[in-house]
């Protein structure tokens, strides 16, 4: 079978839009109406729209229930949470909740403060339910990609996983992922085969912790700004946008839609 890649002959077979948030449907911090207008066109023209995030459970709790969103996967792939017809939220998770592994992650990360300056912990900590976020690039200013990669790899000789994102560095126990997680709810929630994946979806992001999309999907983007960190990533978009943040998503999301247009009719 052959595999697509991220062109406009392939995105008429699109079926999910899976998407980053912070840095790729953010604009200055801030979602735009343009990001949901487009997350509301893709539903519309019965694309699946699938948040991707690092951000905390309480937080994706939110974004289910509002944003024009099929499901959320959260904290790097520790849970999704889906919307039912109804309007219920289903909450799946994949990840460990034990409290030990809790304390672990917290006496890393406070360790992980002496790395560099600038750092500190994530104001959204307290909503997380699995993982850890140190932050240097988000309520804090002065720390470097370079002071992220430390912490990351202090996090990573402990046995834990690491990410790092435009934003934060993000770590757990558990050997799930953005891609693992995503993978399982598209076959086991909405029902798409396994070996079609790579034909029927597509995905956006801006960091390293997107590596995982990157690899998975050959459909894959980048907004601007992911140029910044290509030196630190093995594992590349297949496209980069011309716009950055929600400019590019925006982009992305309406040649989603004209090719789905311009699809002869089955």
């Amino acid at each position: 079978m052959m595999v697509p890649s991220a062109n406009d002959a392939s995105l008429a077979d699109v079926r999910a839009f899976l998407f980053d948030l912070d840095g790729t449907v953010t604009r200055d911090g801030r979602v735009p109406a343009s990001s949901l207008a487009a997350m509301e066109l893709l539903q519309s023209a019965g694309i699946l729209t699938l948040a991707v995030t690092g951000r905390p459970a309480g937080w994706c709790d939110l974004i289910a229930r509002w944003w024009p969103v099929d499901a959320v996967i959260g904290e790097n792939g520790a849970f999704c949470f889906a919307r039912e017809a109804s309007g219920r939220i289903t909450r799946d998770w994949f990840c460990d909740l034990s409290d030990t592994r809790r304390e672990q992650l917290e006496g890393l990360a406070r360790t992980s403060l002496a790395l560099a300056d600038n750092l500190a912990p994530a104001v959204d900590n307290d909503w997380r339910a699995c993982d850890i976020a140190v932050d240097f690039a988000e309520d804090v200013a002065g720390a470097s990609l370079a002071d992220a990669e430390r912490v990351r790899l202090h996090f990573e000789k402990a046995g834990a996983t690491a990410k790092t994102s435009s934003i934060h560095v993000n770590a757990w126990f558990g050997d799930h992922d953005k891609k693992t997680t995503a993978c399982r709810v598209l076959t086991e929630r909405f029902g798409l085969a396994a070996d079609t994946l790579t034909q029927h979806v597509a995905y956006i992001g801006d960091a390293p912790n997107d590596e995982p999309m990157f690899a998975a999907f050959p459909i894959s983007f980048g907004v601007a700004g992911v140029r910044r960190f290509l030196p630190h990533m093995t594992a590349h978009p297949a496209e980069i946008a011309k716009g950055d943040e929600a400019q590019g998503f925006a982009e992305i999301a309406g040649r989603l839609l004209a090719a789905r247009k311009a699809a002869p009719a089955c």
